[in-house]
């Protein structure tokens, strides 16, 4: 199915956007955030150009904004944990999404899960124990205490609940528009409300985007890269299946980790991973 493949490349996109958000650790927060919205633009403004709607409703602009300025703040937090801790143990977290969305999308889609989505919720439960088993001799509860105490995968629960409010809106504003130009106008939005920030010690950070330009670049094309994939993918499937398989990304950020930033015993992190990736499609797409 088409929708399904471009929901993978979409977390293939995003596993290397937040890899390489963690290449850059050391860069001021505000260019990394900036720039993955900033730095997406001309790509888009290329699509948009052979995309551009024949109608859009007025809705669309006001839809933009909330869903820029909720875009902002889980880009700063995921940069912030992404920082801080090892992406094998704070992005299985992201799987998380779906579970959210149980709540979020049953109030604007009024959808409910069957018998076999509640067992999913279940596998994403037991999916975030085993990626810390590790811990197991300190007690059986120790696990979920250490969801808490790690800032990174706290932060991480905290966007992946954000993000399940964001789907829903970006789903409504592609239907009153289309993707390509929705997703142009949220981009163009963050990268305006972020530019006071930017400007702020701006000879410092031009030297820190002419020191990293090539990754920032990468970082923009993935973010676009991943996003449109997605927001095309909405338009033949329900928001849920599509962060479902767009979670994905969990698996890829975990090699990643192991051969970027040499994350060694992710055994455990893996196999937690896949099993709350198959308890978020057993989720949504039963």
């Amino acid at each position: 199915m088409l929708w399904a493949l471009l929901s993978s490349l979409s977390g293939l996109g995003d596993a290397v956007m937040f890899t390489l958000m963690k290449k850059l650790k050391g860069v001021n927060d505000s260019i990394v955030v900036w720039v993955q919205y900033a730095f997406a633009l001309p790509f888009l403004f290329v699509l948009l150009y052979f995309n551009f709607p024949q109608k859009i409703n007025s809705n669309v602009y006001y839809i933009a904004v909330l869903n820029g300025i909720l875009l902002i703040v889980t880009t700063y937090m995921l940069v912030k944990a992404l920082q801080i801790s090892k992406l094998s143990i704070s992005l299985p977290m992201l799987s998380l999404t779906p579970l959210f969305l149980i709540v979020t999308s049953y109030i604007t889609l009024n959808e409910m899960p069957t018998q076999l989505g509640f067992l999913g919720i279940f596998l994403v439960v037991i999916g975030a124990y085993i990626t810390h088993l590790k811990d197991y001799k300190k007690g059986f509860f120790e696990p979920f205490k250490l969801l808490i105490k790690n800032k990174g995968s706290l932060y991480i629960i905290i966007v992946a609940f954000i993000w399940s409010i964001t789907a829903n809106l970006f789903k409504i504003g592609i239907l009153d528009s289309n993707p390509i130009f929705f997703t142009t106008l949220v981009f163009t939005i963050i990268s305006l409300l972020m530019l006071p920030l930017f400007f702020n010690k701006l000879n410092e950070k031009m030297k820190e985007i002419k020191t990293n330009f090539n990754k920032l670049i990468l970082l923009g094309f993935s973010s676009a890269f991943a996003t449109t994939a997605a927001a095309y993918s909405m338009l033949i499937a329900i928001v849920p299946y599509v962060i479902s398989l767009k979670r994905s990304s969990v698996i890829f950020a975990i090699f990643f980790g192991y051969l970027f930033f040499n994350e060694k015993n992710i055994g455990n992190a893996l196999i937690g991973a896949i099993i709350m990736l198959v308890g978020g499609i057993l989720i949504t797409l039963f």
